[in-house]
């Protein structure tokens, strides 16, 4: 059998142990090989391809990118690239005579380097052991190859992973999560997120106290909630799901983990469950938002033995956001405040897929606080107990983001990544973005494909376009636009409900967006099976059921199999 290496920063050449099953091939290597490690590049000599060559890699977005990205072998100057975070931990390899899906076990975190020097190209994953807030080498890494046919490309590369992960049990089709009502109901109508009340964000107030807290703008009390169901209602749009943020004390990242009592500026506790019933009488669905990721000092549930630890005993400050300093919580300490609290929320009512914020679209943090060690093999299992759990208490569940390890969990994703919502970035070597875990999630779970595309109907045509083109589920968001001073990753147009006015225009653009979506809808229920490009700027989706959706990315008119397509215009061919 083929001998598989891994390479050290100072040279040495680990090697991997092995074994064949078919078509799989499973790759071990041994943590006594490089528990002295800094850093350890995983493969590197199984993706080397020459320069000018036929082929191409395959690469996982992290969340910040406006998909995957095919890298072309073609002749440039040398250059390197690293990323990190990302969605997918696999990455695909198509070369002459070599076609294969690379898939990295999440136990500790990698990033991706691609290097193309004297001609040649390579792509790995790198664990890195040297930083702060790294894992330890505490377990083996274990990498599985699925090789395919040498014609096979990244539609065979998708199909591989979806088919894998469907055998073994670890997700399931859309259709068959549609067996429960709330997500049946979910596939005909939005998702509309509704932001309550919010601090300025980020805070002026760094760390907070009851004495020193800003003041919370009320932007949508719990009576207009029932305003807005019942426009809704007025304007025809059926099977919405409302989802209410920032409705706990001190509103959204107003004082997390701490959730109660309900903010009395927005109504209290008695008007809330006043309007989830309103809501369901309807016939609508409600939910509601809750963070297990970030704390703030001011939580009455704060304490500083929760917050995870790196290895130089600093705490891990990540974020500033409304509450001031947000801080990540160990995992393994988290857990107890969802097991309190979320019983709680349901306790209220509400019938829709709960949302549960961040934990989907980051990679669970290591906790190296010498009380509780929490590295990322228990952190990402800690994480999908907590998902778990809320997917059975509420019986839907639903996150910011769709990271691999979240997505048997997830019913519905608020994005699959922020895109270029923080602004656009040129990265080496992305000669083309596409679709890819698209290919491999469409009619597995409901998406929204970035954050740019939510609220889609009133964006620009490329956004419109792109949400068709992914396979979008309709997210909405009432006040997407929330932070004073940067980036609103949303977009900066926004809908509003502080007016009748606008209200009104709010929902009629739901309403729209809802002509658009439901003759794609029965799309949900099936597998993407192809996302190919053609010369003139049109991109086309191809589904399981032989359709396909054409569209036309190039600003001009174009003409496709004998149809005229108008500038980010779009068809559908049965």
């Amino acid at each position: 059998m083929r001998q598989y290496y891994a390479y050290t920063d100072d040279g040495r050449r680990l090697a991997f142990e092995s074994r064949r099953e078919g078509k799989h091939v499973f790759l071990t290597l041994k943590k006594e090989l490089f528990s002295d490690a800094g850093t350890v590049s995983l493969l590197p000599e199984l993706s080397r391809a020459q320069a000018g060559e036929e082929g191409y890699y395959i690469m996982p977005r992290n969340i910040e990118m406006q998909g995957d990205f095919q890298v072309f072998f073609t002749p440039r100057e040398d250059n390197v690239t690293e990323y990190s975070h990302p969605v997918l931990s696999l990455y695909g390899i198509k070369k002459p005579g070599f076609c294969c899906l690379v898939r990295v076990e999440r136990n500790y975190k990698f990033r991706y380097r691609i290097v193309l020097k004297d001609g040649v190209y390579t792509a790995s994953p790198v664990a890195d052991f040297t930083k702060p807030a790294a894992d330890p080498p505490y377990d083996d890494i274990r990498i599985e190859l699925i090789e395919l046919p040498q014609d096979a490309g990244y539609a065979e590369m998708a199909r591989a992973e979806r088919e894998t992960r469907l055998e073994r049990g670890e997700i399931s089709t859309l259709r068959k999560k549609a067996e429960r009502p709330v997500v049946a109901d979910a596939v005909r109508g939005p998702m509309i997120r509704i932001r309550m009340g919010w601090k300025q964000s980020p805070s002026p107030v760094l760390h907070q106290t009851v004495d020193n807290e800003p003041p919370m703008k009320v932007a949508c009390t719990f009576a207009r909630v029932r305003d807005i169901a019942d426009e809704l209602k007025k304007q025809g749009v059926e099977h919405a799901e409302l989802q209410l943020v920032g409705w706990n004390r001190s509103g959204h990242d107003g004082r997390f983990p701490q959730l109660f009592p309900v903010d009395e500026r927005l109504g209290g506790e008695e008007e809330l469950r006043k309007t989830i019933q309103y809501v369901k009488q309807l016939g609508y669905r409600i939910s509601t938002h809750t963070n297990w990721i970030d704390c703030v000092e001011i939580a009455d549930t704060f304490t500083w033995d929760d917050v995870a630890q790196d290895r130089n005993g600093q705490y891990l400050q990540i974020g500033h956001y409304s509450g001031g300093y947000a801080y990540h919580v160990c995992l393994e300490k988290q857990l107890k405040n969802a097991l309190r609290e979320e019983p709680r929320v349901a306790a209220m009512g509400e019938n829709g897929i709960h949302f549960t914020d961040v934990i989907s679209i980051v990679e669970p943090d290591t906790c190296n606080a010498p009380a509780h060690p929490c590295y990322t093999k228990e952190a990402v299992s800690i994480a999908q107990r907590i998902m778990r759990m809320n997917g059975a208490i509420y019986n839907g569940f639903s996150s910011e983001g769709a990271m691999d390890f979240a997505v048997p969990y997830l019913d519905h994703a608020l994005y699959v990544t922020f895109g270029d919502g923080f602004g656009h970035r040129e990265y080496p070597f992305h000669d083309r973005y596409l679709p890819f875990w698209e290919m491999i999630y469409h009619g597995i779970i409901l998406y929204n494909p970035t954050s740019p595309t939510v609220n889609f109907t009133i964006k620009e045509p490329e956004a419109k376009l792109t949400f068709i083109m992914r396979g979008g589920h309709p997210s909405f968001y009432v006040f997407s636009k929330f932070r004073e001073g940067a980036a609103n990753w949303m977009g900066t147009v926004d809908l509003m409900s502080d007016t009748d006015e606008h209200l009104t225009e709010s929902v009629k653009a739901i309403r729209e967006g809802m002509d658009v979506y439901l003759p794609l809808a029965d799309k949900q229920m099936m597998y993407m099976t192809d996302y190919t490009f053609e010369d003139n700027g049109i991109q086309v989706a191809h589904y399981s059921d032989g359709s396909r959706i054409a569209g036309n990315f190039s600003g001009s008119g174009q003409q496709f199999e004998g149809h005229e397509l108008a500038p980010y215009g779009y068809i559908v061919l049965q």
